[in-house]
């Protein structure tokens, strides 16, 4: 099968996983919901020297976050349809009927996927279709620092924001992006179920 057409832009539906404790939660979403990529800056700074003449001092890379708009269903950690538990984590997991979520200080390592084909598997950690142009970005051991529910447009919601540094304790990355024309698949498979681990 030859390779797919690249879009103008992708824009949009997008497929959205978030994996935390060894299992992974799939959300449909629209592109337009996702309201900050706050990429870390690389920056550089000038230093006189007593020449006149100037060498560059290279700053750290600084810290990432994402925020996107979540429509929440329930408080469940066992389902697609809430995210509270993963901010506010139960030692156990609340599954049992009603659902009570205090505040908690634990705090959950996460990965979040973000997938764009042109024809969208059933979930990011999916491979689209052999043909399909794709793109996707791949983030681990984020945690998620801000969770705000709100009543907009007359419709429960919550803006939930992940952040996470750049490099590891090692200096190996904690983002990853990719792409394919087509002819060949996003790899996919090992890893799926780590908040440590790309998927490879």
């Amino acid at each position: 099968m030859g390779a797919g057409t690249d879009p103008d832009a992708w824009k949009d539906r997008c497929m959205i996983s978030i994996v935390v404790s060894a299992t992974a939660y799939t959300f449909e979403g629209f592109t337009e919901d996702i309201t900050a990529m706050d990429w870390g800056d690389k920056d550089i700074e000038g230093v006189a020297l007593v020449n006149g003449g100037r060498v560059v001092k290279f700053n750290p890379m600084g810290d990432e976050s994402i925020t996107m708009k979540v429509y929440p269903i329930n408080a469940e950690n066992t389902s697609d349809e809430g995210v509270v538990q993963h901010f506010h984590p139960q030692n156990p997991k609340d599954a049992t009927q009603p659902i009570a979520v205090d505040n908690s200080l634990e705090r959950y390592k996460h990965k979040v996927i973000l997938l764009w084909a042109e024809t969208l598997p059933p979930n990011a950690t999916t491979q689209p279709a052999i043909g399909n142009t794709a793109y996707r970005i791949q983030i681990i051991n984020a945690y998620m620092t801000s969770y705000k529910p709100s009543y907009d447009d007359k419709t429960f919601s919550a803006e939930v924001t992940f952040k996470w540094t750049p490099f590891q304790k090692d200096g190996t990355a904690n983002k990853r992006e990719e792409s394919t024309d087509g002819t060949v698949v996003l790899p996919t498979g090992t890893g799926d179920t780590s908040s440590t681990v790309f998927t490879t």
